[in-house]
């Protein structure tokens, strides 16, 4: 089992025995209940949305925060109170579903109806699902209220699917034993991590496209567990980077327990967009430094019609940059573009159409 793995099986194992250790000795019970509200995506006959019910650990989320303040937040995100069982509604334009959290206290939507559901002109490209916690097995009836916003894309010329974790953020995923990635974790907040030279305009540029007015949807996608959205979402929002759904994994699942047709996170989340917009052309974006050439080129293989771009950040790594020239080289019938800049990839975006 590759290193990664297994520091995130022991992370996995001592996250669960202290839970144990905390239901039995009732810490946290008295805490608040919250919703962990993470946006999702939809259509007209069709919503996607998960959310966490969870106890409240007070995480501060200021810029200003310094250095030991950051280690108690990130302990707190990673060291999170979830609450299995709770009794969820959600309800969305009229349409209401009832969930119960799982062991990890997630629920999760996924549904189609049988009639297009009409929503506010005036509220744009973002709706929202009203969320309510009707009870939990410790606290009995809540009545916990919260809102999570819902993506309703409405024309565009294309979708952007982008990674974030050294494609958008500074992560330094291809440091030794990912010691780099670990200390930015624990030590930094969403004001302290750094953003990648000119990454914002770009990507603002695909979020207006080729007339420099529109709102073409943004999705981004990561292997970072959801304890890391508000950090995440705060990032993003700080370095000015359009606004979209924030699709994270669920730390707490053994591999061993996935179906046996799992492909991995990003790929399965990449096929739920793609499939939930059929007749819409995107352009993909990620690096070199893992996989994402990989899972965007079997993508491109899977659904032709829809890929129209994929960018790929090198990250300075000779052996991997060799590695995706290989593979761009092999799939020649593919768009993909090995950028050694984002300003490289705004030229490259003018002159195929896509940025003004």
């Amino acid at each position: 089992m590759p290193i990664k793995d297994t520091i995130e099986n022991l992370g996995r194992s001592v996250h669960h025995e202290w839970d144990k250790i905390a239901d039995r000795l009732n810490w946290g019970v008295d805490k608040p209940v919250v919703v962990a509200n993470y946006s999702g995506f939809g259509r007209a006959n069709h919503l996607f949305l998960t959310g966490r019910v969870l106890r409240d650990k007070a995480i501060g989320r200021t810029e200003r925060d310094g250095l030991l303040q950051n280690v108690i937040n990130n302990f707190k995100r990673f060291n999170s109170r979830e609450i299995p069982g709770a009794e969820v509604e959600i309800k969305w334009a009229g349409e209401i579903f009832h969930r119960t959290t799982d062991a990890e206290g997630y629920f999760k939507v996924s549904a189609d109806f049988d009639r297009n559901l009409v929503f506010p002109e005036s509220t744009g490209i973002w709706q929202q699902a009203e969320i309510t916690v009707l009870s939990t097995p410790d606290n009995g009836p809540v009545d916990h209220h919260t809102y999570a916003d819902v993506l309703l894309p409405q024309g565009g010329e294309f979708g952007i699917i982008s990674d974030i974790d050294d494609t958008v953020l500074q992560t330094d995923v291809t440091s030794r034993f990912k010691l780099k990635t670990m200390w930015h974790t624990i030590l930094k907040n969403a004001g302290n991590r750094r953003a990648f030279e000119q990454v914002a305009d770009f990507y603002q540029a695909l979020h207006r496209g080729a007339d420099n007015e529109g709102e073409n949807p943004i999705f981004y996608l990561s292997n970072s567990p959801w304890n890391l959205y508000d950090l995440l979402t705060d990032f993003l929002s700080i370095n000015q980077l359009p606004k979209g759904p924030v699709l994270l994994r669920d730390f707490g699942l053994p591999y061993e327990d996935k179906p046996e047709e799992y492909q991995g996170h990003k790929t399965e989340m990449l096929r739920q967009i793609l499939r939930t917009y059929p007749e819409m052309k995107f352009i993909l974006l990620g690096d070199s430094g893992e996989h994402d050439t990989d899972i965007y080129l079997a993508a491109a293989r899977e659904f032709p019609e829809q890929i129209q771009q994929i960018y790929i950040r090198d990250v300075q790594h000779e052996r991997r940059a060799q590695r995706i020239e290989a593979l761009i080289e092999n799939n020649s019938d593919i768009p993909v573009k090995l950028i050694g800049s984002y300003v490289d990839a705004t030229a490259h975006g003018r002159e195929k159409g896509y940025v003004v």
